[in-house]
């Protein structure tokens, strides 16, 4: 998932007024590895982390 992608998620969820505590929650994540997942120069998000945020945003 490159950059532009992780923004759109994080402009999703700021939207929706989703942060990354209540995400963290709904996906059974800590809350400190879900936002490290969203730094520029971090690994790439899990498959099942991406569905589960995308399934909370809708």
């Amino acid at each position: 998932m490159d950059p532009a992608e992780k923004q759109a998620i994080k402009e999703k969820m700021e939207a929706k007024g989703v942060g990354f505590d209540k995400a963290a929650e709904e996906l059974k994540v800590p809350e400190q590895i879900l936002a490290l997942y969203f730094k520029d120069d971090s690994n790439p998000i899990p498959k099942r982390i991406v569905d589960g945020l995308n399934n909370l945003l809708e």
